[in-house]
């Protein structure tokens, strides 16, 4: 097993501890896992601390002298591609004191976005047909690992251990032999419930990821579930991990547990599964496993919609904004089909009026020069309150034919914040549609 994290730690330990002198070539190792390559130590020390202030955070947990710390990458710091960064997923590490002795729990890699990480191209992907593939339940990561001071099977989350929660942005620590964090507590009863303590018994010094979908999605921040009724909440396995290191594909986790997994796809050139997943209003994005020669660290790399969260922002969130959005990359129709009954009518009157705000803006192009109407969108979206549009940018798309971006900009700034079910926001459209119909019939 090669953990990165744990490597970095044991080796600092050693050298700032022990006085262990590494040689030139270990000191570039490490320096190359923390995206930093140099034979220099005091380089490497350096980076050590900037990298576990900056970028990783480390929680721990304590009984007597020993302690469980998990490692994740902070929240607000955008992720960078290195890779102890890759590892820092989740990862658990005990501690006897201030020395690293084990890894407790190794959930899989963080995958990189496909053509926008650095490393995962369209030119050196697209062509290649990954060994598995599996649509992204849109739920919260938990990791089901042993663990020896508490002498149980025991969940964690991705940013926290089970004993740990967030009240206003403040960690709230509970004992260690307590399941304080309210992800874990639902966990804990379906696991309970489907007998998987029993079944990963054997399975000591493994690690198991799953998925817990929740009634709304975790892409809406919805918040804690506290008191949340576990009957609303499903669990998923997704991989599995095994003391040597060895990341598991979701189908090879399932035979090992015998439990769900989220649905497979299949496997097909990249380019194609890409193409497929941009346009899905109802899954976030799709996961592929590619074999990469190194059984612990295959290539994992998520193939994201375009779409998918201003869908779900209209269905949880009555979001109207994002209804105008879709309406204009021409998703309304298939917007309608993954609604309540009760949002259906409003979803259709506000995208009919964007469409007919398209039309309007489509016809004043063929009638008027370019600047003229760029004046007359920006005059009338001030009458009606719209900050934060100006007439350089306006111009510069109308110019390039690009009128949907000024239609997405316009009307994204004009029901910022509104809910489609209010009467006013229809409203709002109409009186918008009108002034500048109105005004580019006068110009």
């Amino acid at each position: 097993m090669v953990n990165r994290v744990f490597l970095v730690e044991d080796f600092v330990y050693r050298v700032e501890r022990e006085g262990y002198s590494p040689s030139e070539e270990e000191i570039r190792a490490i320096g190359e896992i923390l995206g930093q390559p140099t034979r220099k130590l005091n380089v490497v020390l350096d980076r050590y601390w900037y990298v576990f202030t900056r970028n990783i955070e480390k929680k721990c947990s304590s009984i007597g002298n020993k302690s469980i710390c998990i490692y994740t990458w902070r929240t607000n710091v955008p992720f960078k591609v290195y890779p102890l960064a890759l590892h820092a997923f989740g990862t658990i590490i005990l501690f006897e004191g201030d020395k690293p002795v084990t890894v407790l729990a190794y959930p899989f890699n963080k995958p990189l976005s496909y053509a926008k990480s650095p490393g995962i191209s369209e030119s050196e992907l697209r062509g290649r047909v990954p060994r598995e593939v599996t649509v992204r339940i849109d739920g919260w990561h938990l990791t089901l690992y042993y663990n020896p001071i508490i002498d149980k099977w025991v969940f964690a989350t991705r940013h926290v251990l089970h004993n740990m929660y967030y009240v206003r942005g403040k960690l709230v620590e509970e004992p260690l032999d307590t399941i304080a964090n309210p992800y874990v507590e639902i966990a804990d009863v379906k696991a309970r419930e489907t007998g998987l303590y029993s079944v990963v018994e054997k399975f000591r010094g493994w690690t198991f990821t799953f998925i817990l979908e929740g009634p709304e999605p975790a892409i809406t921040k919805p918040p804690y579930p506290v008191g949340a009724d576990p009957g609303l909440f499903k669990l998923y396995l997704t991989m599995a991990r095994d003391p040597e290191g060895r990341l598991y594909t979701w189908s090879e986790a399932q035979r090992l547990l015998g439990y769900e997994i989220p649905r497979l796809i299949e496997p097909r050139e990249v380019r194609e599964l890409y193409r497929e997943i941009r346009e899905r209003l109802d899954v976030r994005s799709y996961i592929a496993y590619f074999d990469s020669g190194d059984p612990e660290n295959p290539i994992l790399v998520e193939l994201e919609s375009d779409h998918y969260a201003d869908a779900m922002s209209v269905k949880y969130l009555n979001d109207a904004k994002s209804v105008a959005l879709l309406t204009v990359e021409g998703f309304a129709e298939r917007l309608v089909e993954i609604l309540r009954e009760d949002q259906v009518s409003a979803v259709k009157d506000i995208s009919s009026r964007v469409q007919e705000l398209l039309e309007v803006i489509r016809k004043g192009l063929s009638q008027r020069l370019v600047e003229d109407v760029s004046r007359i969108i920006v005059n009338v979206a001030r009458d009606h309150g719209v900050k934060g549009l100006y007439y350089e940018e306006v111009f510069k798309s109308l110019k390039e034919g690009n009128f949907k971006r000024v239609v997405k900009k316009v009307l994204g700034l004009l029901l910022e914040n509104r809910s489609i079910l209010p009467a006013e926001t229809l409203q709002l459209v109409n009186n918008f549609l009108e002034s500048l119909k109105k005004n580019l019939h006068e110009a």
